[in-house]
């Protein structure tokens, strides 16, 4: 079956840019549910060809390395197809990024328990309830911060964001230090963290 007809009759998608993780996580849902059709998508144009009648829910994985605009992109889309759509995302550490960009999805750790990922994904599924988030009462960004905010995750520069969004250097500059105010951030988790990631 051709990558885009299986794409159009999943029940699950899974949202990654690591295979790896996509496999695990198929294994898993399989496992305990052989009947689902599930197929991997890796960008918004994937996404595109999903049947939003046949899609029951939707896990985003984000690694080091996930390009954020896309991912964010991605779900947003799909969530407007179908505002009722659970979703779970899965991020490979406590990065309080994912969450502030998504508010409204629950996180949790890869690292956590595969009992704990099942019974999120369990949830998901019989739809009693979504799963637990593991960041509670993060206070929401505006969409042009998360805009923002995900340019520097991606490693961009103040200039960099200017460049691409549009606005002024010091507009760029604000919004940067508003944004590591509303997360508690410290400039040197900044430094550290967001400049080492790719996009």
């Amino acid at each position: 079956m051709s990558e885009k007809k299986a794409i159009s009759i999943a029940n699950v998608l899974i949202y990654s840019e690591d295979v790896f993780s996509t496999l695990g996580l198929t294994t898993l849902i399989k496992f305990y549910r052989p009947s689902l059709r599930i197929s991997h998508i890796a960008s918004p144009q994937d996404a595109y060809e999903a049947n939003s009648n046949k899609v029951r829910f939707v896990i985003a994985v984000a690694t080091q390395t996930t390009n954020l605009m896309s991912l964010m992109n991605t779900m947003q889309f799909l969530r407007e197809a179908k505002p009722d759509l659970p979703c779970l995302l899965l991020s490979d550490d406590l990065d309080p990024v994912l969450p502030a960009l998504m508010p409204d999805i629950p996180t949790l750790c890869l690292n956590t328990p595969i009992r704990h990922i099942y019974e999120s994904i369990s949830r998901l599924l019989s739809r009693k309830g979504a799963a637990s988030p593991r960041y509670s009462a993060l206070p929401l960004l505006t969409h042009r911060q998360r805009e923002v905010l995900c340019l520097l995750a991606s490693g961009a520069s103040a200039q960099d964001v200017s460049t691409e969004l549009g606005i002024s250097l010091k507009t760029a500059y604000v919004h940067r230090r508003d944004i590591l105010m509303r997360l508690n951030i410290s400039p040197s988790y900044y430094r550290g963290v967001f400049t080492g990631r790719l996009s």
